[in-house]
């Protein structure tokens, strides 16, 4: 019992393709306005101003188009049209069973019906361009004489027609104006899509330029920080393990110094982007100040670190530093420590730095590990 309503929405709704679903729920909508028409149309009988046979052929009709379009939204036959959404079908099909109705109708139930014909229009009047929404007016105001026009030669008796002309002519402007409207709206409808789209690129350059290092175009320092708070949140709650590496290029003055900073700053750019190529999608790689940089490898105890941070070491020589010598290669430092529990991610970084500090006191090119903290 508890899974039926899920599977009701499933079944109904499609819930792998976002726009299909959003075209159904308005298909839905227009479902049940068309289901209050009928019902208007009842009422018309009952008082009698609609032939009931007129309100049970439009209620097949609707019947009919409701099915339809279901199906061919469901089936996805509905990509294969210009207007994969179908309001323009949808809205002929309306106005066409609305016709019919007024055809059969007192000429008080026929001015009724008339609100319901110009309120078909409020369907497509942001889905629509000013063209289709035009064609369309032009499409219900000749539908709308047509049904005047016959009642005119079939029944002149009961045909007002100073009155009906009054009516259509009114019907036609408005129609009219429903369609310039319409086609206003849809104008600035477009103009703010663009200006949101617009929004959203510049929203997303901002997050770019304050997360992303503008040099080396990885991850910046004030990302890592972040990074490191959720992983140390994420510690404390499960107990998941993660290590923190600072990595320094070695003597990276003397390049700047002898190549020029120009030199210097390819060297970065070479580095980061191997060190982020060769880094897990777990994990995360970023510059953490200067020729420093941090990697921080989640799910991972440290005898996992010490071969992680090996291999960075061995691949970074592989690394030429031409302008150097021959025999010259970039060689880098690691500092390593593993998060502790109960530690703030501060104190992580802080012991993965005095390993860095061993490191490079001890020959540079080289990887040192902080003792596992005990706290």
């Amino acid at each position: 019992m508890k899974d039926s309503a899920p599977l009701k929405k499933t079944l109904l709704i499609p819930q792998d393709d976002p726009h299909q679903a959003h075209r159904i729920r308005r298909y839905l909508i227009a479902v049940g306005t068309s289901l209050l028409v009928l019902l208007l149309m009842a009422l018309l009988n009952f008082h009698g101003h609609l032939q009931g046979s007129a309100v049970i052929y439009s209620a097949g009709a609707m019947f009919f188009f409701f099915v339809l379009y279901y199906v061919l939204f469901r089936s996805g036959l509905n990509l294969r049209m210009t207007d994969p959404s179908l309001t323009h079908a949808q809205m002929l099909s309306g106005l066409s069973v609305i016709a019919y109705a007024m055809f059969h109708a007192t000429y008080e139930g026929r001015g009724m019906l008339l609100y319901v014909f110009l309120v078909t229009f409020l369907f497509g009047l942001f889905r629509l361009n000013s063209q289709q929404l035009l064609r369309l007016a032009l499409f219900a105001i000749a539908l709308y004489g047509s049904v005047l026009a016959a009642l005119w030669f079939l029944q002149p008796e009961n045909f007002h027609l100073q009155l009906e002309l009054l009516r259509w002519s009114v019907a036609a402007v408005v129609l009219f104006w429903f369609a310039l409207m319409g086609g206003y709206i849809g104008r600035m409808r477009k103009q703010l899509s663009e200006s949101n789209t617009k929004l959203e690129e510049a929203v997303q350059k901002i997050q770019d330029l304050a997360t992303r290092d503008e040099l080396t175009e990885v991850p910046n320092r004030r990302y890592l920080m972040d990074v490191l708070r959720h992983e140390a949140a994420r510690s404390a709650r499960s107990g998941a393990p993660f290590c923190v590496c600072i990595v320094d290029i070695d003597l990276f003055k003397r390049i700047n110094d002898q190549l020029g900073h120009h030199v210097g700053d390819e060297v970065l750019r070479d580095f980061a982007r191997g060190v982020a190529n060769e880094t897990r999608a777990t994990d995360f790689f970023g510059r953490y100040g200067g020729e420093e940089f941090l990697l921080i490898l989640t799910h991972t105890t440290l005898a996992g670190a010490e071969i992680r941070a090996e291999r960075l070491r061995k691949s970074a020589t592989k690394m030429k530093l031409p302008g150097l010598g021959a025999d010259a290669h970039l060689t880098i430092s690691i500092g390593v420590a593993q998060h502790a529990p109960g530690a703030s991610f501060e104190e992580t970084v802080k012991r993965a730095d005095e390993a860095l500090y061993r490191a490079k006191n001890s020959g540079r090119n080289r990887v040192e590990y902080a003792p596992v903290s005990a706290s």
